[in-house]
């Protein structure tokens, strides 16, 4: 009988080790590197057509094997409470797409917090998911991409996504030509925008300021509240197996023959074959545990959050395009959106400074913030903000955000999206997924050389 057993054993784990290497010769196809990148607010600059860029890097053919990320489960002699094919670290809203797009693929996933899930820049954030306000084609194609991706992520984990629309203001008929080449650029990359003439704003948003020069509206947009998005992912994650962990800080990332090994959470250390950065402001912190300088620093801004709202869909001032990327004419970066809620109240911004992680609220600021927006939704001039958030965008002066392998084989960095987390995040997480499984080998957004 014992002899049997043995031999029993021994064809499982055959049969098992077997699988395991079909599993670990998967293939990954090749992802043109060499489109230049320079987004501001998140932008991708594209010298190629659009069409062959997303299908670039959105491939699911593969073709060759990664050597970035190991699918041999490691041995360690001390005793492990649990292990992980991918830890993320960060549970915002990008660390909280990577994590559910990883488990959708079938990887045994903990997403780590040190705090709790939506408790940094998501907290503090908006939520308009914006297409047209991009510099090329290529990245309203990108951010269309994403926008699909969020109408999966309400079918499949109860996103709540408020299809709203968007809308750009113009003052001045300079500003109105601006607009009228956004709209070129934006139509080029497959979203659906129209020019408005004053007149035909009023007849959209009767609130709206009567000397408006013109605007633009495009369909497309949508709006969603970024806790609201990253709780409702982590409860089908956690369907899905992931393993939430939150309440503590990821001490020390292990590297063993220049592969990731482990990361140690306060006493446990969890073995694993992958690591993801995506902690936003915090990234810094985490790419030194191994060895990786991740240029990303706070950049903060303040969200007044009004009562009740004028206006039916977000909209913002075409001044807004020079200080959302690396541009910043003035040093608090002041320019106006406003975005109804889906409970009925709205949001006024926004702001752009860099004082670290100071908190404190400035009230002069949020008070021209109000009285700017007022200028385009006369309405607000009379109404008091019940509430003022200070959070953090990441910024990185590199104009775009960080997604892509970095340092030891099997670390991976998703961070630095500045005020397009909200976004990209959906299309942030399907590109992590990829790239672990190996259907892509870059995305033209990794750290340079």
């Amino acid at each position: 009988m014992r002899r049997t057993t043995r031999r029993v054993k021994t064809q499982i784990t055959e049969n098992m080790t077997s699988r395991c290497s079909r599993r670990s010769t998967r293939a990954r196809s090749a992802c043109s590197s060499d489109v230049p990148i320079d987004i501001a607010s998140s932008r991708v600059r594209s010298t190629g057509e659009v069409a062959p860029v997303i299908s670039r890097v959105l491939s699911l053919a593969a073709s060759q094997r990664s050597p970035r990320y190991d699918s041999r489960r490691r041995r360690n002699s001390q005793p492990m409470t649990r292990s992980a094919d991918v830890v993320v670290i960060g549970a915002g809203i990008i660390g909280c797409a990577a994590a559910y797009f990883l488990a959708a693929d079938g990887h045994r996933v903990v997403l780590t917090e040190r705090s709790e899930v939506a408790s940094g820049t998501a907290a503090a954030s908006g939520g308009w998911i914006i297409i047209h306000d991009k510099e090329t084609p290529a990245e309203v194609a990108l951010a269309l991409e994403s926008r699909r991706l969020y109408d999966r992520l309400a079918a499949e984990a109860g996103v709540v996504v408020h299809r709203t629309g968007g809308m750009m203001l113009a003052t001045t008929p300079a500003e109105f030509d601006r607009l009228r080449h956004q709209v070129e650029t934006a139509t080029a990359g497959g979203a659906t925008v129209e020019l408005l003439d004053g007149r035909a704003l009023i007849d959209l948003e009767p609130e709206l300021a009567r000397d408006l020069a013109g605007g633009t509206h495009c369909p497309d947009e949508a709006t969603a509240q970024a806790p609201q998005v990253c709780q409702a992912i982590v409860t089908t994650a956690r369907a899905r197996g992931v393993e939430v962990l939150t309440g503590g800080a990821v001490t020390a990332i292990g590297v063993e023959d220049g592969r990731v090994a482990h990361v140690v959470i306060a006493t446990e250390r969890i073995p694993t074959r992958a690591v993801v950065c995506a902690c936003g402001v915090w990234s810094p912190a985490v790419g030194r545990l191994v060895g990786v300088e991740i240029p990303v620093t706070p950049r903060r801004g303040h969200l007044l959050t009004m009562t009740a709202s004028p206006v039916r869909r977000p909209l913002l001032e075409a001044g807004y395009l020079d200080v959302s990327g690396t541009a910043q004419p003035d040093p608090q970066g002041l320019r106006t959106i406003v975005q109804p809620r889906g409970d009925g109240t709205c949001l006024i911004g926004s702001s752009r400074e860099f004082k670290g992680e100071d908190r404190t609220v400035d009230s002069d600021l949020a008070e021209r913030m109000k009285q700017r927006a007022a200028r385009f939704v006369p309405a607000l001039a009379k109404m008091r903000p019940a509430r003022v958030t200070v959070g953090f965008r990441p910024y990185t002066p590199l104009g775009r955000p960080i997604i892509g392998w970095a340092g030891p084989d099997g670390f991976l960095v998703a961070t630095g999206h500045e005020g397009q987390g909200i976004t990209l995040a959906p299309v942030t997480g399907k590109f992590v997924s990829d790239l672990v499984a190996g259907r892509i080998r870059q995305t033209g957004f990794e750290l340079p050389p």
